[in-house]
């Protein structure tokens, strides 16, 4: 977030001792011509930074639930429709060669049952020291991490993130990616400097697999921009930066892409106090035109940045998720709604009851941070639809030093992981 300025209906399926019963009982009643005609089947589940120069003259409001969910049009926005829930599969299987392969038709979560987890109304974290701090290359210094987007996918986790280089002059906004195959490893993970890649630097990006088009997707800014790559491991494989939205607004930033099973919707930010949204069908993906307003706060600090929005598992819910301030550090407020159209209904919005945030984190060890600042959850896909499990709740954000102070960008960020407490 870097800126220049309750569950549904399933049919039963019959258990195992009952299907047993009627197999003795085809047995039994042979002579009859008793066939079994039910299956084991179970239903499978659904498929899974702060401002770089925030906005400091911001006037502080009440950070009780004033925020209105009233769509106002501001541009050429395409018709609302209701969003579909829409479930999905298996992933594909890794070809042989290691490269990744093809994420499949499903693009989500292992088979099985659902979730039985309902999403909380109030949050308890907790954290313990940073997973991941900068490691920057050879001949390169970076004096922070942050804006981080995260997937697993190919048995390890993806990271891409935005980094501070101070390698020269001033510094400036850059990125970084790696992988690694649990998260106690992710801060020896090697770091890899984007800048020479075909995408250049991707501040404050996204990542996901795009099912109907078999392909990755990178979005990031400035402007909104997106890259492709048929295989994530391929660090060589991401096309050139493609414009994202036709008609983007001046200060538009932290862009975030999801999609139901007929539309795919672009949340973004202004620093202005209001979340905006871009909708396109499917079929068109990713030819964004025009926007409209989700929702609007008395203050640009209390709907300020970093826009997160994801389909909870066995549920018809979406959970929306922006950054705010309230003279404090930052925190995560929350939304949800059945569709991605809205109405936004409040869900842990304040200041004192947030998502995430100083009032509701606990650490073990050193409270390095204050910020509760711009990060994502940890998907149960990674495909457009941007599940995520209610029964294993885990955010990787950014945070610092709450003692250090100085120029923005040479903020010490690092990135740490919420895991709530049951």
């Amino acid at each position: 977030m870097i800126t220049h300025l309750d569950l549904p209906s399933h049919a039963l399926a019959p258990s195992r001792s009952l299907l047993r019963l009627s197999a003795l009982g085809c047995v039994l009643a042979a002579l009859a011509g008793c066939s079994g005609g039910t299956t084991d089947d179970q239903p499978s589940p659904d498929g899974m930074g702060g401002s770089e120069n925030p906005v400091t003259g911001a006037s502080s409001a009440s950070s009780t639930s004033s925020t209105t969910g009233t769509s106002g049009s501001t541009g050429a926005s395409s018709s609302v429709g209701s969003g579909g829930s829409g479930t999905t599969g298996t992933g594909g299987s890794t070809s042989a060669s290691g490269s990744g392969g093809d994420p499949g038709d499903g693009g989500g979560g292992a088979g099985g049952s659902p979730p039985t987890c309902e999403l909380p109304t109030t949050f308890k974290w907790k954290a313990g020291p940073p997973v991941i701090s900068p490691k920057p290359p050879a001949g390169r210094s970076w004096a922070s991490v942050k804006d981080p987007t995260i997937v697993f996918f190919d048995n390890k986790y993806h990271v891409f993130a935005t980094v501070f280089d101070t390698t020269s002059g001033n510094g400036g906004w850059q990125s970084m990616y790696s992988n690694f195959t649990d998260i106690p490893q992710a801060n020896a993970a090697e770091q890899h400097y984007m800048a020479s890649w075909p995408t250049g630097s991707t501040v404050a990006p996204q990542v996901f697999y795009f099912q109907p088009h078999k392909k990755w997707y990178l979005i990031y800014q400035w402007n909104g921009r997106y890259s492709t790559n048929d295989d994530i491991n391929n660090m060589n494989g991401w096309s050139r930066p493609q414009g994202l939205l036709r008609g983007e607004p001046n200060g538009a930033l932290d862009f975030w892409n999801i999609c139901d099973d007929k539309n795919c919707h672009l949340f973004f930010s202004r620093d202005d106090g209001k979340l905006y949204r871009s909708k396109v069908s499917i079929d068109k993906f990713p030819n964004y035109d025009g926007y409209e307003t989700v929702m609007s706060a008395p203050s640009a600090s209390l709907l300020f940045e970093a826009s997160n929005v994801y389909k909870v598992d066995g549920s018809n819910k979406y959970l929306l998720m922006v950054e705010a301030y309230d003279n404090s550090p930052r925190f995560f407020r929350s939304w949800t709604s059945e569709s991605l159209d809205g109405p936004w209904a409040p869900l842990a919005d304040t200041k004192q009851n947030p998502f995430a945030g100083p009032a509701n984190v606990t650490y073990e060890g050193q409270d390095w941070s204050d910020d509760i600042s711009h990060g994502e959850l940890i998907r149960s896909g990674h495909d457009e639809k941007m599940t995520i499990n209610p029964c294993d709740l885990r955010f990787l954000y950014q945070g610092r030093d709450p003692k250090v102070g100085g120029d923005y960008g040479k903020l010490p960020y690092r990135l740490g992981m919420l895991t709530l407490q049951k």
